[in-house]
């Protein structure tokens, strides 16, 4: 046996692995950011560890478990948190015009800061993301320390990124081009929807991805004038982007609200994947996505919070315990997604849907170091009688207590090790203040009448 760099030990270890292995009090070894070794405490194989190890740390009343993986977000979007919540049309006649005005490469850069944080303190340690400048949001990223698949926003119009409309996809060659083979970063195309991307501009991505390997990321079927647009031409959203090549196994779609068993079959057989992200779209009053049956088709399924104007929270624990009531409710069915299959979806399964499940989403042998280790002794999570119904139906934010990605330190005692929280915090409040007037008025303009000047 080898010495490894860490040795936790006396843990309560979910391994998320096929066989659902729990070790009651377990110990995980770490060497040069992956896993060496997974087992009882109490075998030789710790023993030896124990004593040979360059490094330890006693997890004693702690759960580890995965890092939860969020399969959809917009990062930067924290600037804007909680503006315009009850507007109608609130996308295209409140958001869109409030990027234009709004969004540059400094605020990306430090409302991704202030993301990060948020989400690695309540235990993500990989997510999927899509913005513009997201170069920006792979420095951050890389400065907090997680693991991440980012796609470069595509639009038919100006965005704050490209002053012509489709400027992304130039934006996004570059993108790819400077993180492509990074240990961390997956750069992608983010196509941003359908009804914002044509025909003919997705069928260009589409091969593109395909030129330089990379995933796509897109809207899919979450708007009803979407659904009503395309099941006139083409009988369904999923109908239509099948005409264009872009349903496969690169493309990581969001939402999938309004789809049927047959949209459902064709994307099983096209083999993509989907990020489903239920407390969002509650919020926003549409439809429950069909995930369950998804799921049971074989399509790879992950869960997300979606962007903080949309989510609002980006801890996965919120959309962890929504995802099985909702789910239940739709099917009017008590008996599917048990609670470890819940966890397995905010874990493996969200790992699998970016492509990285032979990287993170499990605690096994060979894998990436992506761990999370939660304090059991809180009124929240005792007494307990199953793991995960434990985790999912009770665990909360602030139940983390430490966290590690490629076995380095992200979160030690509820701080983060790769920048200054208190700093960016302090950040925050002054975007706040920089942008208050101005959303203050587009707020009223989005709020007006059709035709009166606010």
């Amino acid at each position: 046996m080898r010495a490894c760099d860490l040795f936790i030990d006396n843990c309560t270890l979910l391994c998320m692995d096929a066989s659902w292995t729990i070790h009651e009090r377990g110990f995980v070894a770490i060497e040069g950011g992956n896993i060496l070794a997974v087992g009882s405490s109490d075998s030789p194989e710790a023993v030896w560890h124990r004593g040979n190890a360059k490094g330890s740390f006693d997890a004693r009343g702690l759960l580890a478990l995965p890092g939860f993986v969020n399969a959809h977000t917009h990062l930067p979007m924290s600037a804007f948190r909680g503006a315009g919540e009850d507007l109608p049309d609130r996308l295209r006649k409140y958001l869109f015009p409030l990027e234009k005005r709004l969004v540059n490469r400094a605020l990306v850069r430090d409302a991704s800061l202030f993301t990060l944080a948020e989400m690695a303190l309540s235990g993500t340690t990989t997510f999927a993301d899509m913005y513009y400048f997201e170069d920006e949001v792979a420095r951050a990223s890389k400065k907090a320390g997680l693991r991440a698949l980012l796609g470069e926003t595509v639009v038919d119009f100006p965005a704050p990124d490209a002053e012509e409309a489709y400027g992304g996809i130039e934006y996004a060659r570059r993108f790819i081009a400077d993180w492509k083979g990074d240990k961390l970063i997956t750069p992608s195309f983010a196509p941003h929807a359908p009804y914002t991307v044509d025909a003919e501009h997705l069928a260009l991505i589409a091969a593109e991805a395909e030129r330089l390997d990379v995933p796509v990321l897109l809207h899919v079927a979450e708007a009803d004038f979407e659904h009503e647009r395309f099941s006139a031409s083409h009988g369904s959203v999923l109908k239509y982007l099948d005409t264009t090549g872009i349903l496969g196994p690169r493309l990581l779609a969001a939402h999938m609200l309004y789809v049927d068993d047959q949209d459902i079959e064709l994307a099983a057989r096209r083999g993509l994947a989907v990020a489903h992200v239920p407390a969002s779209n509650a919020k926003s009053g549409r439809l429950i996505c069909p995930a369950w049956r998804m799921a049971k088709a074989g399509i790879r399924l992950g869960l997300a919070t979606d962007g903080p104007i949309s989510g609002n929270g980006m801890d996965m624990q919120g959309v962890l315990t929504i995802y099985p009531k909702l789910q239940k409710t739709r099917e009017r069915s008590r008996d599917i997604v048990s609670a470890r299959e819940a966890l397995r979806a905010a874990t493996l399964g969200g790992a699998e849907a970016l492509g990285l499940g032979d990287r993170t989403g499990s605690l096994e042998v060979g894998k990436a170091a992506d761990l999370i280790l939660a304090d059991t002794r809180d009124f929240n999570l005792q007494p307990v009688y199953d793991w995960y119904a434990t985790v999912v139906y009770g665990m909360r934010p602030h139940n983390v207590r430490h966290v590690l990605v490629d076995g380095a330190w992200l979160v030690r005692d509820r701080r983060m090790t790769g920048f200054d929280q208190d700093a960016v915090m302090d950040r925050m409040l002054g975007i706040g203040e920089e942008c208050r007037a101005s959303i203050a008025e587009i707020s009223a303009a989005a709020a007006a009448p059709q035709g009166v000047k606010a």
